[in-house]
């Protein structure tokens, strides 16, 4: 059951031991941001100085409350088969999307739509994808390679 083997929250400290899929390695990183309703955690890494969301245990459990409860508009309710897998562009922190674009996280094996595009203070740009298995995870948009 234990998905991620190793993750551990140091409370005193605010780091995290988390694997980053660009260098290949674990890390100890420092959480930088908590995401909407806490159901994401933002993680820099020390060996690229990236930035990657890491899922809260149980926050995709389906319960009531927070972002992942069902609502009316049935945006929560996504399945592989309301998606076309064919038409997906793979998300590359570097890109551009448009609402109701189909991307693919090859990290986390997941499709997902973009349902919103937000624009952060230091006019960082951020794109809400709401994606199958992971739920609503709000990820970073044209970032400079």
């Amino acid at each position: 059951m234990p998905k991620g083997k190793g993750k551990t929250v140091s409370k005193s400290s605010r780091e995290m031991e988390q694997f980053c899929s660009v260098c290949k390695k674990t890390f100890q990183m420092p959480v930088v941001e908590e995401g909407d309703a806490h159901n994401a955690i933002w993680l820099k890494c020390p060996g690229c100085d990236g930035f990657l969301p890491l899922m809260v245990e149980g926050a995709d459990s389906g319960a009531a409350g927070g972002e992942r409860g069902g609502n009316a508009s049935g945006l929560n309710d996504l399945a592989l088969e309301d998606i076309d897998t064919d038409s997906a562009s793979e998300y590359l922190e570097s890109g551009e999307y448009a609402i109701g674009d189909i991307i693919y996280h090859r990290s986390w094996n997941d499709y997902g739509r973009v349902i919103a595009k937000e624009t952060l203070p230091g006019d960082r740009k951020t794109i809400i994808v709401q994606f199958i298995n992971q739920g609503k995870i709000r990820l970073l948009e044209g970032v400079a390679p």
